[in-house]
This record gives structure tokens, C-alpha cells and sequence, in this order.
């Protein structure tokens, strides 16, 4: 039986998702401007349709039926799909909207808030929605807009645009260097504080010490952190020396709030991509996000040579 035959009106489950919202005929009449009255007779119209009590009333107020809750629960998801859909209609033939990224938090926090105003000042009609990644970018890219992500490029099943090439430094305050010296300057690590991130990273202290045939780290004192902006945000405040990636901390290091810790840089010959997903095309609030992103990283790096 279709869903028109199994309503007595289209405007009753209008009225129904309303009365529940509200728990009040009253409020929700006021939204269609017609009387209460003519919202309770509905109401009791779609129940009588229905042969099942929706609401229990009392003196003191309404409230949902079990069986109610269970009306209540679908309409609501489903006028949320029906919202979602409409204002990607609206989104796809203007400039305005909402865009979701899916990002890491150290990204988020140290190369995008610095540059949020601007954003802003671009894109008035466009909100973000920020889908926070600890540790590495990693996971799906279908329920989101944009992603950044590890070593993705283009395939059947996504698009990507690429970002940045992978560059890991050691990074640490100017006060901490000052202090404690740099890595080139040492015999062996037991004056330095390491800033580790938890569990397994493809780039641990070990590695970027080895490559460069520094000491190993057994002699230093370490900080653990399960998240990698806390990492960056020990070395901000001259905790510690942390191994930045220099996506998330070249911002810092134009601003002299971290400077390098050791003159060597390590180019993993990897890269960060932007993705989104191939099943829909992009939106085009999501286009000018992207392009953005893009052209901000591109003047970053050109910031950076020139300094």
C-alpha cells in the first residue's frame, strides 16, 4: 500500500511531526497559522486512519504513545533526509552552504584556525563542518565533503588533488633551543625532552633519529601524548622537542613560535591529498573549499622559500 493511501492527508503527518516536536497542539498550530482545534481534529483523523492512539492526553499536557514515538521517530529521520537533500539542491547552484571536512585535529588547529578569519572574509555565506582524524588522516570519504588523507591518489572510487609533499622535521620553541641546544650539537640526547605520539606512526623518533645518524633516544627524557596536536602544543610551550609535520607546523615556524630543532628534513617521497569521493559530484561550495585549500597551501610554500 502506497504512503498516500495509508495517510487519511498529506498535511497530517505535517501536523503529526509537529504536535510531537512540540508536545503541544497549540505551538504546533501556530506554525501551519491555523486554530488548535484544527490541529487536534487532525490528529485524531490520522489516529482514527491509523486505528492506533498516537498521543496520551491529560490535563496537564500530551505526550507519545509508543506506538507515537515509533511514527515519530521515521518522520523525523525522514524530514531530515528530505532537509539535507533540499539544501544540496540550494548548495549546487549557488555559493552558500555548508562543507564538511575531515581532517586531523593538528591540521585543524595549527594551519586552519591561523587562517579562519580569512576564510571567513572569502566565503561569508559558506560554514564548515570540521570531522576531526587523531593521529594520521585515515577512513572512509563517502560522508563527508572533503578529506585530507595519507598517500590516496585519484582511483575509480574517489578524486584527489594533491596537497603536499610528506616533510618531517624536528621542531622545538626558540627558548628550548636556546636552552638545550639542537640535535646537531649533541653527543647524545640526555639534556632533551622528546615529544612522542602514542601507539604506532610510520615516522617515530627512532627513525627520523637513525636516517640521520643522530643517537638514539634512550638517554632523553620523553612526553607522551595520545594526540598529535598536543605533541605540536608541548613544543609551542617549550616542553619539548617534537618531530612536526611540516603541513601542520609551518605556520608556527613563519611566525617564530617553533623553530627547527636539527638542520635535516625528512622527504619520505609521499604525499597528503585532498579527496572526495567519486559516487556524487562535487558541490559548489565544496569546488571553492577545495580550490582554497589549494592556493592557501601554494602560498605557503612560497612563504616558506622566500623566509
Amino acid at each position: 500500500m502506497t504512503l498516500r493511501k495509508l495517510l487519511p492527508s498529506p498535511n497530517a503527518i505535517f501536523m503529526f511531526e509537529a504536535a510531537a516536536r512540540h508536545l503541544n497542539f497549540t505551538v504546533a498550530a501556530r506554525e501551519f497559522n491555523v486554530t488548535q482545534s484544527a490541529v487536534s481534529r487532525m490528529i485524531a483523523r490520522l489516529e482514527s486512519h491509523l486505528d492506533v492512539k498516537l498521543f496520551i492526553r491529560s490535563p496537564t499536557g500530551i505526550e507519545l504513545t509508543d506506538e507515537g514515538r515509533m511514527l515519530y521517530g521515521a518522520v523525523g529521520s525522514g524530514f531530515q533526509q528530505i532537509e539535507i537533500a533540499l539544501d544540496d539542491i540550494r548548495a549546487r547552484q549557488g555559493e552558500a552552504g555548508t562543507v564538511t571536512l575531515s581532517l586531523s585535529s593538528a591540521f585543524a588547529m595549527h594551519w586552519f584556525m591561523p587562517r579562519f578569519d580569512r576564510f571567513q572574509a572569502s566565503f561569508p555565506g559558506i560554514d564548515l563542518r570540521f570531522q576531526l582524524v587523531r593521529g594520521e588522516p585515515s577512513g572512509p570519504v563517502e560522508d563527508v565533503d572533503l578529506a585530507i588523507r595519507y598517500n590516496q591518489p585519484p582511483n575509480a572510487e574517489q578524486q584527489s588533488w594533491e596537497l603536499m609533499e610528506e616533510v618531517v622535521l624536528p621542531v622545538c620553541s626558540p627558548a628550548y633551543l636556546a636552552e638545550h641546544g639542537s640535535l646537531d650539537d649533541c653527543a647524545d640526547l640526555g639534556r632533551h625532552t622528546l615529544a612522542h605520539l602514542s601507539g604506532s606512526i610510520r615516522i617515530p623518533w627512532q627513525r627520523y633519529l637513525a636516517q640521520f645518524d643522530y643517537p638514539q633516544p634512550a638517554g632523553s627524557r620523553s612526553l607522551t601524548f595520545s594526540d598529535y596536536t598536543l605533541v605540536i602544543q608541548s613544543a609551542i610551550k617549550g616542553r619539548g622537542m617534537a618531530l612536526g609535520w611540516w603541513h601542520v607546523v609551518a605556520h608556527e615556524l613563519l611566525q617564530k613560535g617553533l623553530v627547527k630543532g636539527g638542520r635535516h628534513e625528512l622527504r619520505t617521497g609521499d604525499h597528503y591529498y585532498l579527496v572526495a569521493t567519486a559516487r556524487r559530484p562535487l558541490r559548489k561550495p565544496a569546488i571553492l573549499v577545495r580550490d582554497w585549500l589549494l592556493n592557501e597551501m601554494a602560498v605557503l610554500k612560497r612563504e616558506v622559500l622566500a623566509s
